[in-house]
């Protein structure tokens, strides 16, 4: 059995398993999933797609109808309506202490995820999409805190995503610091 660590709380053992899995080569992490799924592919991309909102089930379906012979290309599929919301900033795995407030609730999480245009912060409340929050952390290599406003794009069980609103050039080249710095 696994020893809890009390510096990770309730989610001590996914805390970890994101490093691990985090530190893993891309091809590794590839044949994970493989075992993972199984033969279960097309039952995890159905949980995904329920998921979806309507809107980004409307533009996955059209982006998957235009060609669906072709090869699907190696960029993830855009769920939103401009070709510069595919992700083409550098993202990185981590394990950020943060806080942000909600509508007047303040609450305390990890950063698991991060990239210079928003993080994935684990939570096991869901939020609606499009709600503003202040997020406020200080990155590995920099002791001082980061405020930062943003999003929520996109909310699950496991936690939610958050765009940045309107980050200054120091907070950016922080961000890029960070997320392009060798582990």
């Amino acid at each position: 059995m696994i020893a809890p660590d009390p510096t990770t709380g309730k989610f001590g053992i996914t805390t970890r398993l994101f490093r691990l899995v985090g530190n893993m080569p891309k091809e590794q992490q590839l044949i994970l999933l493989r075992q993972l799924l199984g033969d279960k592919v097309s039952n995890h991309l159905y949980k995904l797609i329920v998921e979806m909102t309507e809107e980004q089930q409307i533009i996955l379906f059209e982006q998957l109808s235009q060609a669906p012979q072709m090869e699907l290309p190696a960029k993830t599929v855009s769920l939103e309506e401009t070709e510069a919301s595919m992700r083409e900033s550098a993202r990185r795995p981590c394990l950020i202490k943060a806080n942000y407030r909600i509508q007047d609730r303040d609450f305390k999480s990890y950063i698991l995820d991060i990239s210079i245009g928003g993080v994935f912060i684990e939570a096991d409340t869901r939020f609606p999409v499009g709600r503003e929050l202040q997020l406020n952390f200080s990155l590995p290599n920099r002791p001082q805190p980061i405020l930062f406003t943003g999003n929520i794009v996109w909310s699950t069980a496991r936690g939610f995503g958050v765009n940045f609103n309107k980050i200054s050039t120091l907070q950016s080249d922080m961000l890029k610091s960070f997320v392009e710095e060798k582990e």
